[in-house]
Order: C-alpha cells, then structure tokens, then sequence
C-alpha cells in the first residue's frame, strides 16, 4: 500500500514503511547520506540526511533525519533550505574531524561548501578514516557472520573484531565490509591466491576454467551449507558462467 507525501512541493508515492530518505531519492532528490544502505535498518549515525518535516494540522517544521523517518500520509518534505544545509555542513565537519582526508567526505565538503576541515584531526584512532556509521557491523550481522562488533564511546569508540581481538575469528573474507565502507578505510589485499583483511589471511579459491580468484575458500563454503544442502564450494566465476551458458544456448540441438 503506498501513502502519498509532498517533497519539495512536489506530490509523490512511498511504499508504506519506507523511509523519507528512500521515498526522496527515488523523487529524484539528491539527500547525502554516508551511514545509509536501504536493505539495513537505519541508525542515522552521520546525520548528514537531515530534512524538515511537516505534519498534516501542524504549523511548525521539523529537522529531522531522514533515514529512519517513515513516510506518512500527507506530510510535507523539504530536503533543501539554508537552515538544512547549515546543519549539514556542520555535521559533516565533525565527521572530517575522524576522516580528514576521506576523498568521499572531500568530495561532499566541496558540493554542500563546507570549506576545509576546521577541527583537529582525531589522534590515535583504532581505525584512520571511520566515521562509525557501522555498515560493515550492520551488513557482516546481516549476512550471518557477526564478525565485526563496536567497542568504546565516544572518540574512543571503535568499530572491528569483537572483545578486542586483533583477528576476527568469524570473518569468512567475503569483503562485503570493505564494498559499503564509505571512507574506503577497511583494508583488503588480495594477491593471486590470498585475501587478506581483519588480521587474517584467506586462500581464494580460483576459477576451474580461467583461474581468476573466486572468493575465499571459507567464503564459498559459508554460502553453499544450507538445510539439506552438501558443501560444496562453487568453483566457476562468473563470466565463465555467462560463457557457458552462451556456448550451451548457442550450441544446436540444445
């Protein structure tokens, strides 16, 4: 069931249960948002999303984020104003404050006219560049692996493997942090046959045909263990997946 909302003056439809920020950019409208990942629960932690909302019967707006704000029926949304884009701006310098030289956070600083950083960088953080929006914590939970965990507060807080392990112990290599990381801090080195991130070092299974890197070894196994299902680690890549069915489609009799 969708609900109708009205985005910068514009009418729009948002499936029930989505959030503003969804229901926004989908409208075409360009929100920032370093924290955010649609197919995970929001927590708003960058704060860079901020929109004022109205309420039907209300005369006054609210400056809210916008991840976690689900659409309702009738409410008014304006992303952009220069109280919004105050708030953004300053937001964004505290997150320059842990990530200086972030070239995603340069990149906004330079779109919304932050200027250069104006706070001291952040000495002695666990890991350069987090900004602790927690999308590795939140996708490696998602994904059923809980290798990676949050420790601390405030600027002693840390984000990586549990109890304050110096290796994740869970992890299975499948870099899945390191694509939704927003400041590119996680580090992953592959080389022809290892993967190595979060102080281990994986064998990467190769492709039985063309010999390129895979996955890991325990990345595969992870995927293919399910009820009633035999281990069994997929040792085709993609494209030669993509060949086959080409030469199977292309074969005649087939």
């Amino acid at each position: 069931m969708d609900v109708r909302l009205i985005i910068d003056g514009e009418q729009v439809q948002a499936p029930a249960g989505a959030s503003v920020l969804d229901a926004a950019r989908r409208a075409g409208r360009d929100v920032p948002a370093l924290c955010h990942l649609e197919a995970l629960p929001a927590i708003a932690s960058c704060r860079l999303c901020l929109v004022e909302v109205r309420r039907p019967g209300r005369d006054w707006t609210q400056l809210t984020t916008s991840c976690d704000y689900p659409v309702s029926e009738g409410i008014e949304v304006v992303t952009e104003s220069p109280g919004i884009l105050q708030h953004r701006r300053m937001n964004l310098q505290l997150l320059l404050r842990r990530a200086p030289e972030a070239p995603a956070l340069l990149r906004l600083a330079h779109r919304l006219g932050a200027g250069p950083p104006r706070f001291s960088p952040l000495e002695g953080a666990p890991l350069q560049d987090c900004i602790l929006c927690e999308l590795c914590v939140r996708v490696c939970a998602a994904l059923g692996y809980h290798a990676l965990a949050t420790a601390g507060r405030g600027d002693h807080k840390s984000v990586g493997p549990p109890f304050g392990q110096a290796a994740a112990a869970a992890c299975v290599g499948c870099g899945s942090c390191v694509e939704v990381c927003p400041t590119d801090c996680i580090s992953m080195v592959d080389t022809a046959t290892t993967r190595t991130i979060w102080g281990r070092t994986f064998d990467l299974a190769t492709c039985e045909r063309c010999g390129r890197p895979i996955t890991t070894r325990e990345h595969a196994a992870a995927m293919s263990v399910g009820p009633g299902l035999i281990e069994k680690a997929d040792e085709v890549c993609d494209g030669c997946k993509r060949r086959v069915l080409s030469e199977h489609i292309g074969t005649p009799g087939r």
